[in-house]
């Protein structure tokens, strides 16, 4: 087996994970929405024997807890789209047959600097729903990690240029 053909499962691998991770995505979206307007309407009360709990232990209110959900929501929804631009990079990858295009480097490209976008982007709007409902020490998202994988991806897509550049050259 070439190292091209272990790439090439192992991106099918990766197509399909990221696949996995974008129902999850949507899943999580869906029914952190759906719990947050359940609870907003009060048909999902704090009376209920698990949000009672939930709102003892934590000691937050009906609002905060709407808040917390539509965090939730958010960073999930943006980690969703995300995954959907790997998704489809691993298809077109998986077209053209090797990783070392340069519309491959050209799609890893747009997909670190779309990382870092949507890093920040979330960031600031679970810091801001955080700081709202008065929970701002509740707030564990720093997305750091989503700025360095941008930065990690326009690395690599320096590399698949150069692959692709050599490739372009012993074709010549």
């Amino acid at each position: 087996m070439s190292n091209l053909e272990k790439i090439q499962k192992g991106m099918r691998v990766l197509q399909i994970l990221s696949k996995i991770i974008l129902v999850f995505a949507c899943v999580g979206v869906a029914l952190t929405s759906i719990a947050a307007a359940l609870v907003a309407s009060d048909v999902l009360s704090t009376e209920n024997q698990f949000l009672h709990f939930l709102s003892v232990m934590a000691e937050i209110t009906k609002g905060q807890l709407v808040g917390t959900l539509l965090a939730a929501a958010a960073s999930l929804l943006f980690g969703g789209i995300f995954t959907a631009f790997v998704y489809r990079y691993f298809t077109a990858e998986l077209k053209e047959g090797t990783p070392f295009t340069s519309a491959g480097a050209d799609r890893i490209k747009q997909l670190g600097i779309m990382q870092i976008v949507l890093a920040v982007v979330s960031v600031a709007i679970t810091d801001g729903i955080y700081e709202k409902i008065g929970l701002s020490e509740w707030n564990r998202f720093d997305d750091a990690g989503g700025i360095t994988l941008g930065i990690c991806l326009i690395l690599i897509a320096m590399v698949v240029r150069y692959g692709s550049e050599l490739e372009h050259k012993k074709q010549s």
